[in-house]
C-alpha cells in the first residue's frame, strides 16, 4: 500500500468511524439550522453551494431532523492557520439539520488538497438521524488531478467512503453541486 494512497485513507476512514459517529461535538444541536455557511464570504477560494436531501435506507423516505456535520480545510489544504492537519477542531465546518422535507445546504469553497500530499480535495461527512446508522465519507471532485482509477471504482461502490462529484456552473461563477444521502 503507498503511504498516501486511497487505500490507506479508506482503512483509517473506516477505523475512525466508528470513534468519529460517536462524538456529540459532532452532532448537530436540535435547534440547528438546515443551511449555513461553512466558509465565510470573505473567504479566498472558489465558492460552492451545496445542498441535498437527507433519505431512510430506502432511498425514497426523507428524515427530518437528521443531523448534518460537514468540515473540510481552507483553499490551501489546511484545517487550521496553527495546524494543517488539525481535522479534529477544523476551522471550515457547520452543523446542520434536515428540515421538514429533509434538505439541508450550505455554502462554502472548494477545498484545497492537503499541503505536500496526493490527496484529492475533498469535504467530510458525518450524517446520523435517531433510528438509523451513521454515513461518514467524502465528497470528492471528479476533475481533481489526484483522483486515480482506484478512487474512482471505490466511489463506485455503494455505501463507499468517496462521493464522487461533479461541480456544475452557477450564476456569478458559484459551482454548485447535490450530495444526497441515503442512511444505513
Amino acid at each position: 500500500m503507498k503511504p498516501n494512497g486511497p487505500g490507506l485513507a479508506l482503512g483509517l476512514a473506516l477505523l475512525a468511524a466508528p470513534l468519529l459517529a460517536r462524538d456529540p461535538t459532532r452532532i448537530a444541536p436540535t435547534d440547528a439550522p438546515s443551511s449555513g455557511d461553512v466558509a465565510p464570504a470573505n473567504e479566498p477560494g472558489q465558492r460552492l453551494e451545496v445542498g441535498g436531501v437527507v433519505y431512510a435506507a430506502d432511498g425514497r423516505t426523507p428524515l427530518a431532523g437528521a443531523s448534518v456535520y460537514v468540515y473540510q480545510t481552507d483553499a490551501k489544504g489546511w484545517y487550521r492557520p496553527d495546524d494543517a492537519m488539525g481535522n479534529r477542531d477544523p476551522r471550515l465546518r457547520a452543523l446542520l439539520r434536515t428540515d421538514a422535507q429533509g434538505r439541508y445546504a450550505y455554502r462554502t469553497i472548494r477545498p484545497g488538497s492537503y499541503p505536500g500530499r496526493r490527496v484529492p480535495q475533498h469535504i467530510h461527512y458525518e450524517v446520523t438521524a435517531d433510528g438509523h446508522g451513521t454515513r461518514i465519507f467524502e465528497i470528492i471532485f471528479d476533475d481533481d488531478p489526484f483522483v486515480t482509477a482506484e478512487i474512482r471504482e471505490q466511489a463506485a461502490q455503494p455505501g463507499s467512503v468517496y462521493a464522487l462529484q461533479r461541480v456544475e456552473p452557477g450564476p456569478g461563477g458559484v459551482g454548485r453541486l447535490v450530495q444526497d444521502v441515503v442512511l444505513p
